[in-house]
This record gives C-alpha cells, sequence and structure tokens, in this order.
C-alpha cells in the first residue's frame, strides 16, 4: 500500500513538474516576449514594409475615377468617385510568408495591415478634390470634346478619411487588436503606426489623379448665332488612375528602424 501511495505522489510531483515547465515555455515564447530579441523587431519591420506595400501598388493599380462633373475649367471629385475594390486585409496579407512564423507574431502582423485596410477604405470612400483642371473647358463651342485633366497631386483634395491614418488612429487601432501588451509589443506597434503615417503623408504628395477623360455638356453657340465659345456645363469625367509613387517600403522599413533605436517606454 505504501508503494503505491509513494508511486502516486511520484506521479503526481511529475505531472506538475511538466505543467510547470509548461507554464513556463509558455510565458516564455508568449506574444508579449516575441520581440525580446532585435533581429525579430527588424525582421517584422521588413515584412510589415513589404506586404503594406505589395497590397497597396496591387490596391493603387485597380483605382479607376469616375463620374466626375465638370463645370467650365473645374472637375468636381465627390466622394464615391474613386472606384475600384478597396485596400483590404486579405489583399495586404496575400504575399505574408507565414512559414516559422508563429500564431502570435501573425496575429501581431494581421492588426497592423488591418489598421492600414481599415484607414484606407474609409479614405478611398470619402476623398474629393475640388482643384481638378480642365483648361479646354472654359472655351468651348456646343459640347466639350475630349480632354483630360491636368495632373494634380492627392493631397490638393481631403477625406474624413485622413483622421483614421494618423499615427494614433493606427496605434490605436493596432493595439485593441494585437495579442500581447507589453513593452516591446507596444513599442513595434508605435514604430509601425509612425512609420506608415508618414509614409501615407508622402504617397498623397508624389501620387496624382491623371487621365480623367471629359467630354459632353453643353457650351455655348458659336457667333454669330450664339456668345460664342465660353465654359461648358454640365461635362462628364471619367477613366481617371493614380499614377506616381506608390507607398514608399524603404521609408517604412527606415522610420521603424530609427523608432526602436530612440524608443524609451
Amino acid at each position: 500500500m505504501n508503494n503505491i501511495l509513494r508511486s502516486s505522489v511520484k506521479i503526481a510531483l511529475l505531472f506538475i513538474a511538466i505543467a510547470a515547465i509548461s507554464d513556463i515555455a509558455t510565458a516564455e515564447n508568449g506574444p508579449d516576449n516575441i520581440f525580446f530579441e532585435d533581429e525579430t523587431k527588424e525582421q517584422f519591420a521588413r515584412d510589415i514594409s513589404s506586404v503594406t506595400y505589395d497590397g497597396w501598388k496591387k490596391w493603387q493599380d485597380g483605382v479607376i475615377i469616375k463620374d466626375i462633373n465638370v463645370e467650365g475649367s473645374q472637375g468636381l471629385l465627390l466622394p464615391g468617385d474613386m472606384r475600384g475594390n478597396p485596400l483590404t486585409l486579405p489583399l495586404i496579407m496575400e504575399s505574408f510568408d507565414r512559414k516559422n512564423k508563429s500564431q502570435d507574431y501573425i496575429a501581431i502582423i494581421r492588426a497592423v495591415a488591418g489598421a492600414v485596410a481599415n484607414g484606407m477604405r474609409k479614405w478611398q470612400k470619402e476623398y474629393r478634390n475640388e482643384n481638378i483642371s480642365f483648361p479646354q473647358g472654359v472655351n468651348t463651342v456646343i459640347t466639350l470634346p475630349p480632354c483630360q485633366n491636368l495632373p494634380v497631386a492627392l493631397d490638393s483634395g481631403s477625406s474624413s478619411g485622413d483622421s483614421t491614418m494618423t499615427e494614433e488612429a493606427l496605434y490605436s487601432y493596432m493595439l485593441y487588436r494585437a495579442p500581447g501588451k507589453s513593452v516591446d509589443v507596444r513599442g513595434v506597434l508605435r514604430a509601425a503606426a509612425k512609420a506608415i503615417s508618414q509614409s501615407f503623408d508622402r504617397w498623397k504628395a508624389e501620387c496624382s489623379i491623371v487621365g480623367i477623360v471629359a467630354s459632353g455638356g453643353i457650351g455655348p453657340q458659336p457667333a454669330p448665332m450664339g456668345p460664342g465659345p465660353g465654359p461648358v456645363r454640365g461635362a462628364q469625367g471619367n477613366n481617371g488612375k493614380l499614377i506616381g509613387a506608390y507607398i514608399d517600403r524603404d521609408l517604412m522599413y527606415n522610420r521603424m528602424i530609427e523608432h526602436y533605436k530612440s524608443y524609451k517606454p
């Protein structure tokens, strides 16, 4: 009987030891300890910069600007006129290599990518621009023949979605959805939010709306039957594109590395 009791105690102690070792291993490998090594932080900066750029490029190449109202020389792009599929989380994650990545690491990548997708979805939906120029629209007779807009930078317009692409808005979105709230995790998320926001602002300055073809509408009758050339009314513009820089992968990476070096919790 005593032998059986001693054996039972030994088995119980063995299970306790195994459980303790398991708990220690889980703690060491949990989300709060993912970024303990600088190499992992650098890898994260490379990963998030690359997947954001890849998804952004596919999204930007698919944007079509349609149904622009043209009055005289002014084209008016209203919310909803920037068409094409939005920049989604699956599109950003499409190029991510999950091999040898932990589930917590992937979840944090998804939190950052989700912040970008959420912000850009609102930005695209609400973007407007009243500074699109069609010089030919001032001097028309009868109707406006097909003509293209003068290229105009995206930052000449605005969107209520700009507020979702600020550092603080991006960081809040990431922090709420990422596993782990350690100093290292928060530092990595802050670096990503800062880098993405700054890269977004540069992108708006370096990417332009081009190729909108406007035509139609009603222009004045020519002299002597009418007043001669004048501004067109009710013309429409379609098939515009976003041409120029994509979001800058290298800028994102470098800004994140700079933040790691200066971050003080």
